[in-house]
């Protein structure tokens, strides 16, 4: 009888896998199926005028990068140089970046991703953050930092993406918490994180309501970055 029932168990076990195995799949190829329909095939840079951002991955995430201030937006009111540890590790432009709060200040790397952040995130939560950190040469880390000459318009729109996602006090401040190291800290957001919407689908339908060349739905940092040309 006893044998019966490890039996049994194993069977189940091998079937939940089994499942598991299935639903991960059947996740990763619509996700590649979604990122491949593209809308706003039809974008072209700018001849002139144009202002660059950057789009960059780990691996893991994919975030924005803007200049902290230009003639079209000014982000010195919520990501502000006293916030930091020290002022001297503000830059001039920031890396942006929204997501699953447990996720992201726990799983810098695939290797670091818990088990916990990973349930919260499959079930949903409320608890997400913007990652900001502070940059002063963008241009560096090809390939996987690539740049983008996209029109004022289209920038305007992705700072107020941007802008809207800050959860602030009564006062309009933000607040901030540590992040990785002495250049970046999380700030806590709007909005809720699911499985439909990841932190790269937050980057993915930024760049997309501005306009840019962008798959209809980037749940996976490949989705997003299979749209921005490498220079």
């Amino acid at each position: 009888m006893q044998l019966f029932r490890i039996h049994s168990v194993a069977t189940a076990l091998r079937a939940l896998f089994g499942w598991v195995a299935l639903i991960i799949g059947a996740y990763i190829v619509a996700a590649w199926v979604g990122s491949g329909l593209s809308a706003n095939g039809d974008w072209r840079p700018p001849h002139s005028g144009g202002i660059p951002i950057y789009v960059e991955t780990n691996g893991v995430h994919t975030g924005i990068i803007v200049p902290l201030v230009n003639g079209h937006a000014d982000f010195r009111d919520l990501v502000r140089a006293d916030q930091l540890a020290e002022a001297r590790y503000a830059g001039t432009h920031i890396l942006v970046g929204w997501g699953h709060g447990g996720v992201y200040r726990n799983a810098r790397r695939w290797a670091d991703v818990r088990s916990g952040d990973v349930l919260s995130a499959i079930w949903g939560s409320n608890d997400t953050v913007l990652h900001i950190t502070h940059l002063s040469n963008p241009q560096a880390l090809e390939p996987w930092r690539r740049r983008m000459m996209i029109s004022p318009a289209s920038y305007r729109r992705i700072a107020t993406a941007i802008r809207v996602r800050f959860m602030r006090d009564s006062d309009g401040r933000t607040h901030a918490t540590a992040g990785y190291g002495s250049n970046d800290l999380f700030y806590r957001a709007h909005g809720r994180y699911t499985v439909m919407t990841t932190c790269n689908s937050w980057t993915g339908a930024t760049l997309r309501d501005a306009g840019l060349p962008m798959g209809r739905w980037t749940p996976l940092a490949g989705g997003v970055m299979r749209h921005i040309p490498a220079r």
